[in-house]
């Protein structure tokens, strides 16, 4: 029996389902959830999608995004399996989500990142681009039509999590997927734009003042951005979302750190890399995780302090891994 065939006998031997997915949603995380919900209410099933963070707004557009319920919603309603998605731990799911979830009798764990923990008592953890892949294949498994509203919620995760299949996770598969799911409908124009290309002037404005203000050492690119810079041009943690990115895209850097002060002492630090650099294992020493080349970490601390904790960190393991700073 394949872990596929284990899940669909849990599907077909229950009747309510919750779908959680990490804190911070993102169109690999939200996707899964929304195509598992409409996988599961085409066989008849009731599914909860639940998270503590509101529904960014570039994936409003996904099919199901306005029922997205909050976890104190579930409190008292009876759920008979729970699903976690695209959750390197179980913890990633946020305090609140947890209380629900831990002593669940029935955890289905889906994911794809590496060194996964296994905490469901079905795991299903493939090496695959995205969570959604996974889920488009748990999808034919079960022999369901790929709707449209289904192929666009798998085809973002796969569009985000590839980074618009940029990144050295893209393979000749995922490509295989990605051209399936838009004969089955997926609208790849519009959520290239959803997802790429709704910056607003507030955007813009702190996207400047970041580049600006950013700084290199030794093959590293790093900005940051405080609760002040957020207060002057009008936005908030969401909008800093692909900075990142912006960053990585430097000529002569390996990897690129963006610093978001969340609240005092509270910061959110992402990693991307370049080339053969892995950044997951220095994401892991601050308490996060992620991807080779894609991971992050919240890490309590001052501003500064946290910068100079992390960067003295990075620099140390590039010089004693190489290009390994994982």
């Amino acid at each position: 029996m394949t872990v596929f065939d284990e899940i669909a006998a849990v599907i077909r031997g229950n009747e309510s389902f919750a779908l959680a997915s990490h804190i911070g949603p993102e169109a690999d995380a939200l996707g899964s959830q929304l195509a598992l919900r409409l996988i599961l209410e085409a066989l008849g099933k009731e599914a909860f999608v639940v998270c503590r963070d509101p529904v960014p707004q570039s994936l409003r557009f996904l099919a199901g995004s306005n029922k997205v319920v909050l976890p104190r919603e579930l409190v008292n309603t009876p759920i008979d399996v729970w699903f976690v998605l695209d959750c390197g731990d179980l913890s990633r799911v946020g305090e609140e989500v947890h209380r629900l979830v831990a002593d669940h009798p029935m955890i289905i764990n889906i994911d794809h990142h590496q060194g996964n923990p296994r905490f469901g008592q079905i795991n299903c953890v493939e090496d695959q681009p995205s969570t959604t892949v996974i889920l488009y294949r748990l999808a034919r498994h079960l022999g369901l039509t790929i709707t449209s509203p289904l192929a666009d919620c798998l085809y973002a995760g796969i569009v985000a999590d590839t980074d618009s299949f940029r990144n050295a996770n893209v393979s000749s598969a995922v490509l295989q997927v990605a051209a399936q799911l838009l004969e089955q409908g997926a609208d790849s124009r519009e959520i290239s734009i959803q997802l790429y290309e709704r910056r607003r002037p507030r955007e813009l404005r702190l996207i400047a003042r970041v580049l600006s203000e950013a700084q290199f050492d030794d093959g590293i690119i790093w900005g940051s951005i405080s609760q002040e810079i957020f207060h002057d041009t009008g936005t908030g943690a969401n909008d800093a979302e692909r900075l990142v990115e912006e960053l990585r895209a430097t000529d002569g850097i390996r990897v690129a750190v963006l610093f978001k002060e969340l609240n005092h002492r509270r910061v959110k630090v992402s990693f991307r890399a370049k080339d053969h650099v892995a950044v997951n294992g220095i994401a892991r020493v601050f308490g996060g995780g992620g991807h080779a080349q894609a991971a992050g970490c919240l890490v309590e601390g001052e501003l500064e302090e946290v910068e100079r904790r992390v960067l003295d960190e990075l620099r140390r393991r590039l010089v004693a891994k190489g290009d390994h700073a994982g």
